[in-house]
């Protein structure tokens, strides 16, 4: 067995317990669920870039990128974050334009955009358990919400 294989494990019996709360979540989680083993497997073999590459990517968007009003989002814990790096590449292109590019900085990680919204059904009784499971949902997406409502604002902006 390997990694991710392992992995896979781990959410497909994670998946078995999301089943009965919400179907949407675990769509979702299972679709990511089946592209472990083989991004494993890859990253195993040292596979470590996407294609195009990061450098293939700016020098398109230098010379290409046509949208006139941007949103950069940058989170304050994001060890592989580009942000700066891309608002570098995408400026002169945007000015050259008469565009524009905003960048906020959010309290959040590189996966803050995954979190999903995970619907607890709390049974008969509330139990310590639903309270655990409704503060930890509530700050698990606290930071989610900025964001959705950030994006929100841009968008009413223009």
């Amino acid at each position: 067995m390997t990694l991710g294989d392992a992995w896979k494990a781990l959410f497909d019996l994670a998946g078995g317990l999301l089943r009965e709360y919400d179907q949407e979540a675990t769509v979702s989680l299972s679709k990511f669920i089946d592209q472990l083993p083989s991004v494993m497997n890859q990253v195993t073999e040292g596979v470590s870039e996407f294609k195009p590459t990061p450098p293939e990517n700016r020098e398109f968007c230098k010379n290409s990128y046509s949208v006139p009003n941007t949103l950069l989002v940058k989170f304050t814990v994001d060890a592989i974050d580009d942000t700066d790096i891309v608002e570098d590449v995408l400026r002169p292109r945007v000015d050259s334009i008469g565009g524009q590019i905003k960048k906020v900085i959010l309290s959040g990680t590189h996966l803050t955009p995954c979190i999903q919204d995970v619907k607890w059904q709390v049974g008969s009784e509330y139990t310590p358990a639903d309270a655990i499971a409704q503060g930890l949902k509530s700050l698990a997406l606290s930071e989610t919400r900025v964001l959705s409502r950030t994006i929100a604002d841009w968008f009413t902006s223009l």
